[in-house]
């Protein structure tokens, strides 16, 4: 019974969080992520929220808001599941992914800026199917980071978490804010830029002050 429970647990632990190339490396190199401890490692974390969703929320019914929003994470999820991605979690109308966990699937980082890429030609196409319904444009931002972070659960065996902490979280989570002050829809670190697999042409954003933070970054607008 109890093999079966742990059994149980892990399979819903890979389904819900891991893309399914990502989830079927797990199991063929037999990762128990469970009794894995928190380690340091280097991961692209991403957010994405909507663009005026408070507002847009307001004038809908309750199911409205609830359909919107399943239908958005469903093309967040399928575009990081299509780069190697790790849905975290999703908080209201924004989602959290990460890229490098729980190991590392070559550059993390290119991985992540091409998951941006995908999210925002499913956008573009959604768009067109939500004004053939005169239905309202949705827009959103992105923000990536990459740097050094603590993965692995935490909690008790009754209620255990896979989970990604530090520094570099934070930043990201602030980076997709700060698509609002900059104009941007899709915004990276330099951490990010020095890390892809090719040249890209950006619009830098200076000694930019992060919100809650004494040090200043240079952010990137990427056009996509």
């Amino acid at each position: 019974m109890a093999a079966a429970q742990k059994t149980e647990r892990k399979n819903a632990l890979l389904g819900r969080y891991f893309a399914p190339d990502v989830r079927n490396e797990i199991e063929k190199t037999e990762i128990n992520l469970a009794d894995q401890a928190p380690k340091d490692l280097n991961v692209a974390i991403m957010f994405t929220d909507i663009i005026g969703f408070t507002k847009l929320s307001e004038k809908m019914e309750p199911k409205e808001v609830m359909k919107l929003l399943s239908d958005y994470q469903s093309i967040m999820v399928e575009a990081i599941f299509e780069n190697s991605g790790t849905v975290d979690k999703f908080i209201g109308d924004a989602v959290m992914a990460t890229f490098g966990t729980p190991m590392s699937r070559g550059n993390d980082a290119q991985n992540a800026l091409s998951c941006a890429r995908d999210m925002q030609i499913a956008m573009r196409e959604w768009e067109k199917e939500r004004s053939e319904k005169n239905l309202p444009a949705i827009k959103h931002r992105i923000g990536i980071h990459y740097g050094r972070c603590v993965v692995g659960n935490i909690g008790s065996e009754e209620r255990m978490e896979f989970a990604v902490i530090g520094d570099t979280v934070n930043v990201a989570a602030k980076i997709c804010d700060a698509c609002k002050d900059t104009g941007a829809q899709t915004l990276i670190s330099d951490s990010v830029k020095e890390k892809l697999d090719e040249e890209i042409t950006t619009e830098l954003t200076a000694d930019f002050e992060i919100r809650g933070r004494k040090e200043r970054m240079d952010l990137h607008k990427v056009v996509i």
